[in-house]
């Protein structure tokens, strides 16, 4: 399985467009964003509303403005909402997205990038309100809001997740969509420190060209990595793979942020940094994983890659997962 980078050449020879290695070089430049623009987040105060006191709670950031112009490009910065019932035994209130809130220039100061930008506070209270669930009991362990952002640039185009590159978040520190969920704050000496990784199950990625699977059979995963904590909330966790997972490629990886959520374990993506000409190959959650809050030696994660996230490549996806042992 470490040798995938030999799969990456093969995959290349059939993609026309080639094959680059998207973290020495960034789809997306400083220099090509004189053509849109994107929040930066600078500062991540609180990112969880504390099942504990939901009342005293809300999410709290600071975001500037990319857009080659220190911000002065942007004209509205919008916040959309939608609200996620995990607990049907409570009624579901699931909403579909919703506008909470547009910010024009008026809202916007200098940061201490020199760009313009500005505090985004979202208290429980009034975004529990706008989305119908304001009543004692409607929000509990597991639900979530889901937030996505957009800017409307002063002549008139609409930026987001949905016409951005993956550069923007992973090398740029975008922040266009972001969850709150409702739940349980951790210890900072939980789920945190050094973890043994190993597959729990993995595919075998040579098959694809017909190879015999007992022959080019993955080997093993022995690789340590720390679980770091994460500024403004106690249930994130930030951890890298470098080149020994994903399951291989022989190319860089970006930081991976796992969230502890009273009992379910989500991660973000694990990004490659390399691809086809068309994005690059990262291996996404099938789904939120189980956890115990009170056991924090050991939980597994399962991951697809390829397929939607191939990188261009062209590849079917496939799925494996990653077993973390506290050392």
């Amino acid at each position: 399985m470490l040798k995938k980078s030999l799969f990456l050449l093969a995959a290349c020879a059939i993609v026309l467009t080639g094959c680059t290695d998207e973290e020495l070089a960034p789809v997306v430049t400083q220099d090509t964003l004189l053509f849109g623009a994107f929040p930066r987040l600078q500062e991540l105060r609180a990112a969880e509303f504390d099942l504990a006191d939901l009342a005293g709670s809300a999410y709290s950031m600071t975001v500037d403005f990319v857009d080659n112009a220190g911000g002065d490009l942007v004209g509205q910065y919008n916040v959309y909402v939608a609200f996620d019932d995990n607990n049907p035994d409570n009624g579901d209130l699931s909403t579909e997205t919703m506008l909470w809130k547009s910010f024009t220039a008026a809202d916007f100061s200098a940061q201490s990038t020199g760009n313009l930008g500005l505090d985004v506070e979202i208290p429980f209270s009034e975004i529990a309100a706008f989305v119908g669930a304001g009543n004692a009991g409607d929000v509990i362990s597991g639900d979530r809001f889901l937030f996505r952002t957009e800017i409307v640039h002063s002549d008139g185009r609409v930026f987001s997740s949905d016409n951005s590159t993956p550069a923007i978040t992973n090398a740029f520190g975008g922040i266009w969509n972001f969850n709150v969920n409702a739940t349980c704050p951790l210890a900072d000496d939980q789920f945190a420190g050094d973890y043994a990784v190993e597959y729990g199950t993995v595919y075998d990625e040579f098959a694809l060209f017909g190879a015999p699977v007992q022959a080019l059979g993955n080997p093993p995963l022995n690789l340590t990595v720390t679980l770091g904590l994460v500024s403004g909330s106690t249930t994130r966790r930030v951890f890298n793979v470098g080149t020994t997972v994903n399951p291989g490629y022989g190319f860089g990886a970006s930081d991976t942020t796992l969230e502890f959520a009273c009992d379910i374990v989500t991660s973000t993506a694990i990004d490659s940094g390399a691809g086809c000409g068309g994005g690059s190959i990262a291996a996404v959650q099938v789904a939120a994983d189980p956890f115990d809050l009170n056991d924090d030696s050991t939980w597994t994660i399962n991951y697809v890659e390829y397929g939607d996230n191939d990188g261009g490549c062209g590849v079917a996806a496939m799925e494996y997962s990653l077993v973390f042992s506290k050392q």
